[in-house]
């Protein structure tokens, strides 16, 4: 078994809410504050917003997922069918 170097030297890793980021962007914020809702600089949201094409999708079906919330509740409310 190697171990590896630097370990105990190496930085935590934390998790962050990517999926949050895409959501507020697709509903309209700035990446400062959408970089800031999930504690990251604007720097690194926008350098991962460049290279992850994962990131490119969770917010293009973010922005799909708001659309049809916002055309549902312009219809109004669905009428139950009388047959059943």
């Amino acid at each position: 078994m190697s171990e590896m170097p630097n370990q105990a030297s190496r930085r935590p890793r934390r998790y962050i809410d990517w999926r949050q980021a895409a959501h507020l962007l697709a509903g309209g914020q700035t990446p400062a504050a959408a970089a800031a809702a999930i504690g990251v600089s604007e720097d690194r949201l926008m350098r991962h917003f460049e290279t992850s094409q994962h990131f490119l999708r969770l917010i293009l079906r973010a922005g799909e997922s708001r659309r049809c919330l916002d055309l549902a509740l312009q219809a109004g409310p669905v009428e139950e069918d009388a047959a059943g």
